[in-house]
């Protein structure tokens, strides 16, 4: 993955954010270097790279805000920013690619509390710049300043579609992988990441949790679609596997665990769910895979997928998928440190 680091050093220069009392504070420059490549399985796209933005926020020992600076692009290009503060314990946040306006002013949030609380959906990333955030404390003491550490972490889990193998019976012959879509997606957060669940999207596989509705029929779009949903429309011969690049999908955390058992017309929240549509013979067949293992964030989740037997129909694609037609394995691994298990199906 691609890690900031953001390092602070308070100099005796003085600030050209805002002059300080003697005695009372000094020069905070922000280095923004170490910026590393991603390690997650299937590499990255320079857009999961990209800070298009970013604003830094330092908070009080009461938790109150010292100063909040929004940086220039100037400032993200030559990786450094300068701040004056006050001294004593900080708390120092750091947004990335961040579209709202409620962070914009620089007193808009007074307290960390209140920053940590800021909604935030999943339209709020962009497949050019994903929402990162990055916090640490630090002391700065008059004199000798302080420095501190970022490590900026993306707020979504990345789902990636690996391979798709064909291993149906000889007669079906050539399949096409026709789409992918995530379901049961996590829609809102907060910019602590710690909010509860209470915004799903594309529930039971479809627009708008009405049966029939299914994604990618009739006009029946997903929802955020350019971060949920691909049209793939490739051919697997009998007994091969095609390996798809850069099919990247993007959710908040979801942590049930429990699978999906096909479409209720009151929607009860389950794991996030990646469907993949496979036309064999000219019909489309859907197969269902549920990431029961927990989807977090900055989390790198790639299912490879063999076909056995035919999916789920039409009328009930959100069906629980029987073993007997699907084997799937899901390889997990840290957005950052690339750390990997596997999870199979």
């Amino acid at each position: 993955m691609r890690k900031l680091s953001i390092l602070f050093c308070l100099a005796l220069a003085t600030a050209c954010a805002r002059d300080p009392m003697p005695g009372d504070g000094g020069k905070l420059t922000v280095d923004l270097g170490g910026i590393v490549p991603t390690k997650a399985i299937t590499g990255a796209t320079s857009g999961e790279k990209k800070v298009n933005s970013l604003m830094l926020y330092v908070f009080d020992s009461n938790g109150m805000l010292d100063i909040a600076h929004s940086c220039t692009s100037a400032e993200i290009q030559a990786k450094q920013a300068v701040m004056a503060v006050k001294t004593g314990k900080k708390t120092i946040y750091a947004l990335a690619n961040y579209r709202g306006d409620a962070l914009n002013a620089a007193n808009a949030k007074a307290t960390v509390a209140e920053l940590e609380q800021v909604p935030v959906i999943l339209g709020d990333n962009r497949t050019d710049g994903l929402l990162m955030t990055a916090s640490a404390t630090a002391t700065v003491a008059s004199g000798t300043g302080g420095s501190a550490t970022l490590g900026l972490t993306r707020q979504v889990a990345r789902v990636a579609l690996g391979s798709v193998t064909n291993k149906l019976p000889g007669p079906y012959g050539t399949i096409r992988v026709l789409r992918a879509f995530l379901c049961n997606v996590v829609g809102n957060q907060n910019v602590a990441g710690t909010a509860t669940a209470s915004v799903w999207y594309n529930q039971n596989a479809t627009s708008d949790n009405v049966a029939g509705h299914v994604i990618g029929t009739a006009g029946n779009a997903a929802q955020e679609a350019s971060l949920t949903y691909a049209e793939l429309n490739e051919d697997v011969s009998l007994n091969t596997a095609h390996a798809f690049s850069n099919k990247f999908f993007y959710a908040f955390p979801n942590a049930r665990t429990n699978p999906n058992n096909g479409f209720s017309a009151t929607f009860t929240p389950t794991a996030t769910v990646l469907m993949v549509v496979v036309q064999v013979k000219g019909v489309p067949y859907y197969y269902p895979v549920a990431l029961t293992g927990k989807l977090e964030r900055n989390k790198d989740y790639q299912v490879d997928l063999t076909i056995i037997g035919l999916g789920n129909t039409e009328d009930q694609p959100f069906n629980k998928i029987e073993k007997a037609n699907l084997a799937a394995s899901v390889q997990v691994s840290d957005w950052t440190s690339g750390t990997t298990y596997t999870e199979t199906i």
